[in-house]
């Protein structure tokens, strides 16, 4: 029988207790609620984060060029280019190069999901023209910087590093 070793070189795991607390970890994401960081795995330009809207909502049309998982733990919503609904336990995958528009559904008019993020966005306007973008590093800086904000220090942020 082979024996693996364990490799000096890979990261520790990662655990990370009640998440959806009510904590300063949340920070907030526009004017449609906010966001908690759980990772940001900068070798593959990706991260994963808890959305969590109160009230009605929308987040601004984007395109990803990546891929996208989301699953739903709380409330209602959707995309205006769709005609589904996700509720609790909905999974969602959205292919690369899909463009699309997140409402908060007025059924409930809140949610809480989950989204894994695989690569970069660009946010369009009315028109499809570019307004912006967003990727892990982007979404990196900002949460380090609302942590410096409310004291949780560089370690924390280092911590959700991967």
């Amino acid at each position: 029988m082979m024996q693996i070793p364990p490799s000096p070189y890979t990261y520790p795991e990662m655990f990370q207790g009640n998440v959806l607390a009510e904590d300063n970890t949340w920070y907030p994401l526009g004017q449609i609620g906010e966001t908690r960081p759980l990772i940001f795995d900068v070798s593959h330009g990706s991260w994963v984060s808890i959305l969590r809207a109160r009230g009605a909502g929308t987040i601004q049309k984007h395109r990803h060029a990546a891929p996208v998982t989301a699953w739903t733990m709380d409330g209602t919503w959707g995309y205006r280019e769709h005609d589904w609904i996700a509720r609790p336990g909905s999974f969602v995958y959205e292919p690369a190069g899909h463009i699309h528009t997140l409402y908060i559904h007025p059924e409930e008019a809140h949610m809480t999901a989950m989204f894994h993020v695989f690569g970069p966005l660009v946010y369009l306007d009315e028109n499809n023209e570019v307004t912006g973008y967003d990727d892990v590093f982007l979404r990196l800086d900002r949460y380090a910087a609302h942590c410096r904000a409310v004291g949780l220090g560089e370690s924390w942020v280092r911590s959700l590093i991967r």
